[in-house]
């Protein structure tokens, strides 16, 4: 009664809320009515209504992190970063909820979960890989992988912050300042 076709009409339901209203409009009564099904799949399902959110917060880490590879078409390492910024902050702009979400969740009371911290994990996997493919292609310099990820994606999730606040100043090119960041790695050239 209880299936996996349930669990996932209930997650995308879940997912609907959360998008429009944000975590804390989230209600098991709301999902599983609009899922079509009774609260008790919920709690069946996933245990509890924290245990929706989760599944709702992978989901999110899984959109998020489709549309950041979804930039990433061009085979050229840094063109590829490149492309996985500006998916970032598109996503982002398009899915504030989520994303506030994704990046609040011990704010809003998610406690982090194992699949919570995979989720994370994979998000991050694609910045790695661009960043470790631009390093052994001569295109960055030589530096720690872990450190120039922390950099472009500080950069990047602070440029997104600050426009999904209205905080980004007026007149400033979004694009032009993710390059600077990138720029910076940029290995130099005889």
């Amino acid at each position: 009664m209880h299936t996996d076709a349930v669990g996932d009409r209930l997650v995308d339901e879940a997912m609907r809320i959360v998008a429009d209203r944000g975590i804390a409009a989230l209600s098991v009564r709301e999902a599983a009515s609009a899922a079509g099904t009774s609260t008790s799949a919920v709690y069946s399902l996933f245990g509890s209504k924290d245990g929706l959110a989760r599944s709702v917060l992978v989901r999110a880490f899984e959109s998020f992190t489709q549309a950041q590879v979804s930039g990433t078409q061009s085979g050229e390492a840094s063109t590829d970063l490149a492309g996985m910024g500006v998916m970032y902050v598109a996503w982002a702009l398009e899915n504030p909820r989520l994303y506030e979400l994704m990046f609040g969740q011990s704010v809003v009371g998610i406690a982090e979960s194992p699949e919570t911290k995979a989720a994370s994990a994979r998000a991050i996997a694609p910045l790695r890989d661009g960043v470790r493919r631009a390093i052994a292609a001569g295109i960055f310099r030589s530096a720690e992988v872990d450190t120039v990820v922390a950099s472009l994606w500080s950069q990047v999730h602070g440029l997104t912050t600050l426009m999904l606040a209205g905080h980004f100043p007026e007149g400033a090119d979004p694009g032009a300042s993710a390059m600077a960041v990138i720029d910076g790695w940029r290995a130099a050239r005889p």
